[in-house]
């Protein structure tokens, strides 16, 4: 494939511009900054790195899915100690952008839903082996790729399916909050990736995962302490907060102390 011949005239429909593999870069390795008129679709299959995106910068790691836009200022970087690789490909087409941003796409938010990086990355396997190809059919099954690539993000990754996944996350909280549990286990529990639940759930709700969790664990708190005589040891172990932290973090909430809460009118 060669990417200038599709470069000659307008495309309505999305084509494959090149594709390739990346693998064991070395660890600390830094491209860029690149600034490209095409999308990039890269499935990291171990190790882990960044993407500097107009200067903000996204972390990942083994199974992640992201999408690089045309225009943006891009500076790609692996982890200083873990090498990493994987897989991508370039693809254009005049629909792309909009498609990209029914998944809720876009240069803030990059990532693909972790359901469909298996779909994905089998995609981007197929357009490896058949890159040299150049029968009169081969352009179409190409394009075949790329729908279902974007088939599959649809499917995992729209707006709405976004917000379904922090419900399921707060639903988890509701239900878990007495227990000793985290963010990182809150997001296993989604089936997201830490990085990725973090940024989606402070879209979704405007605040951090923890900050959600710990603002839960207070406000069960403060009902245990004042309509109960448990003593602050127990309440602070029914709502899954350490005692020795439990004090600290609880008058960062409120402003007050546990034994002042409970005995204010």
């Amino acid at each position: 494939m060669q990417y200038e011949r599709y470069k000659q005239g307008y495309h309505d429909e999305p084509i494959v511009c090149y594709c390739g593999r990346d693998v064991n870069l070395k660890p600390g390795a830094r491209f860029g900054p690149v600034i490209r008129d095409i999308f990039i679709v890269e499935c990291c299959e171990k190790g882990a790195g960044s993407v500097i995106v107009n200067g903000k910068e996204f972390f990942f790691s083994g199974k992640t899915c992201f999408v690089l836009q045309p225009g943006d200022i891009v500076v790609h970087t692996t982890d200083t100690v873990e090498p990493r690789q994987g897989i991508w490909c370039a693809i254009d087409g005049f629909s792309l952008k909009s498609i990209f941003k029914q998944c809720g796409i876009d240069s803030e938010s990059p990532f693909v839903m972790p359901a469909a990086f298996d779909d994905i990355h089998g995609e981007i396997e197929k357009l490896i082996q058949m890159r040299h190809e150049n029968d009169p059919g081969a352009d179409l099954r190409r394009a075949g790729c790329i729908y279902n690539i974007l088939g599959a993000m649809l499917r995992t990754s729209s707006i709405s399916n976004k917000n379904m996944w922090v419900q399921k996350a707060i639903g988890i909280m509701e239900a878990r909050y007495h227990e000793n549990i985290n963010v990182e286990d809150v997001a296993k529990e989604t089936g997201l990736d830490r990085t990725y639940f973090s940024t989606l759930f402070r879209e979704q709700t405007g605040q951090t995962p923890y900050n959600y969790l710990t603002a839960l664990r207070i406000k069960k708190a403060s009902t245990l302490l004042k309509t109960t005589n448990v003593s602050v040891s127990e309440v602070a172990c029914s709502v899954g907060i350490d005692s020795q932290n439990f004090s600290r973090v609880f008058k960062k909430e409120t402003g007050m102390k546990p034994s002042e809460f409970k005995n204010s009118k």
